[in-house]
């Protein structure tokens, strides 16, 4: 057995036969309540594979391959049928997977640092990428060193920090109010990850809905009913600063990443974007290779709508393994 498959990294060929290298995490079979991220619809997912690196796309199919300028200017839908259109299983990444990942991050104590400055970790400028051949701040995928994974080993996820916001499924703001596919449902094949899909549902408390609130420069997350002469806005803050005030945070809002239980010294300087106005903002996370100060995997935007494009958003596809084999077996 190799190494790299000892430490669950694998290579999935589609049927075209074109590789992609991804990371596997198998189910905890002891775990006293299964992760959401294990849960897609009616099925209980034996493994997730997701991208070691952020995608690009070859003849419309997403691909997670080393040393290459990942792909961008890309919109929501562009990513969403880049990731299906490989078949089975194949989606993706969702917010519910992306936070699964910092969580281990923060329990190995490994956040990862990456491209925030032109090639090189703002916080860590003798961490370096290779830049040769990708477009303007962008950096090869893979090419930064272990710390750059969410392991901090060669065999963890890469990119997470910096480089390219990622677009992920199953979380938006429709109007203010936080919407999102329960569970790991946005992974399922077929679901529809439409604006007018029902698979969307409102987080809500026993209080109402759960919503964001952007007035005077401060960020609330709250389930009390907005007062008569609230304005809605957009606005980006520190985590620091972001205010929460809900009866009770729902399990799904620690799922997403939004609200989690336990955060690490360094998340805390990162920046969140939400938009509360009226309108669909769909999530992407991990900011960009011109975020310097306010970077962090934890970085999430809010704030964009499914027709967004630019040249520091990218994406990453991800699989799910069910009955201990590939679907595509």
């Amino acid at each position: 057995m190799s190494k790299a498959t000892e430490h669950n990294n694998v290579v999935i060929f589609d049927d075209r036969g074109i590789p992609s290298i991804m990371c596997r995490f198998e189910r905890p079979k002891d775990a006293a309540e299964t992760p959401a991220i294990f849960k897609i619809g009616e099925y209980m997912a034996d493994a997730i594979y997701i991208s070691k690196y952020p995608n690009v796309i070859i003849k419309g199919r997403a691909y997670s391959l080393p040393m290459l300028d990942p792909a961008v200017n890309v919109t929501f839908d562009v990513a969403v049928a880049a990731c299906i259109t490989k078949g089975e299983g194949w989606h993706l990444m969702t917010a519910v997977e992306w936070e699964y990942l910092l969580n281990q991050s923060r329990e190995k104590d490994t956040m990862p640092h990456g491209n925030t400055d032109y090639g090189t970790d703002y916080c860590h400028k003798e961490e370096k990428a290779d830049c040769n051949g990708c477009g303007y701040g962008r950096s090869k995928t893979g090419s930064g060193p272990a710390t750059w994974n969410h392991d901090n080993t060669i065999y963890g996820v890469s990119d997470l920090n910096g480089n390219v916001w990622e677009w992920l499924a199953g979380l938006r703001l429709l109007n203010g109010i936080i919407e999102h596919i329960p569970n790991n449902d946005a992974a399922l094949t077929g679901c529809d990850l439409s604006r007018d899909s029902k698979a969307w549902q409102q987080l809500r408390t026993e209080r109402g809905p759960v919503r964001v609130e952007v007035e005077s420069g401060e960020i609330t997350i709250t389930d009390r009913a907005a007062v008569e002469d609230y304005t809605p806005d957009y606005d980006g803050t520190r985590i620091a600063d972001l205010k929460i005030d809900l009866q009770k945070v729902p399990q799904a809002l620690k799922d997403l990443g939004i609200v989690p239980d336990n955060r690490a010294e360094s998340e805390l300087s990162t920046y969140v974007y939400f938009d509360a106005t009226e309108g669909e903002w769909l999530a992407f996370r991990g900011s960009a290779f011109d975020l310097t100060s306010s970077s962090g995997a934890s970085a999430l935007g809010l704030n964009s709508p499914r027709s967004h494009s630019g040249d520091s958003i990218g994406f990453r596809s991800a699989f799910y393994e069910l009955n201990g084999k590939l679907i595509t077996e």
